[in-house]
């Protein structure tokens, strides 16, 4: 009966960690892309 709980308890920590860790990446990566779609558009009006 320990394993069991102790396998779910893993289960769900591991999982919490695995979204957090990967909602942070998409994060980041969505600010990456307005942050150069931005200097794009400013690129242009320089010149």
């Amino acid at each position: 009966m320990r394993e069991i709980v102790l396998v779910a308890a893993g289960l769900i920590i591991g999982g919490f960690f695995g979204v957090t860790t990967m909602c942070l990446f998409q994060i980041n990566r969505d600010r990456h892309y307005i942050y150069r779609k931005d200097s794009d558009k400013n690129e242009q009006e320089k010149h």
